[in-house]
């Protein structure tokens, strides 16, 4: 698709604002696993402004991924997830200052491990939902009739 500036912008919005959790998920991983990867390149490229924007762009990420670990459904998850992006935020970190692009790739191999498994979490998700075509003949035909 090659959309101008503003209607790339709109239609990233919708995406954003229509995406289950999980989902949701899968892009914040997907866009910090892209932006890690620009900075290991700019690291190498000694492109040091590109570099610190990229990195802290992917460090809101991950930090809002790690603000956003629900301990009331799995503590245990929530606590090997908190653990994993502690060491993905510290070899981001290590990254960064030394100018280390291996140590970003390091980080984007952990991002990287886990992003199949949000992957399926999603597609699970999206497979149990209401297909949109039942949704639109339902909407032609009256909508749906909830009997209590």
């Amino acid at each position: 698709m090659n959309y101008p500036n503003n209607q790339l912008s709109v239609y990233q919005q919708t995406s954003i604002q229509t995406a289950s959790g999980p989902k949701l998920v899968v892009m914040l991983y997907e866009g910090a696993i892209r932006l890690l990867s620009r900075a290991a390149d700019d690291i190498r490229n000694r492109n040091l402004v590109s570099k610190r924007e990229s990195v802290g762009r992917a460090m809101a990420i991950i930090q809002h991924l790690r603000s956003t670990l629900d301990t009331q459904k799995s503590q245990t998850m929530a606590r090997e997830l908190d653990r994993l992006y502690d060491y993905t935020i510290s070899r981001v970190l290590e990254g960064s200052t030394k100018l280390n692009a291996s140590a970003i790739e390091e980080a984007i191999k952990v991002l990287s491990n886990l992003l199949p498994a949000w992957e399926e979490i999603a597609k699970k998700e999206q497979e149990q939902s209401i297909p949109a075509g039942v949704l639109a003949i339902q909407a032609k035909s009256g909508g749906f009739q909830l009997h209590v």
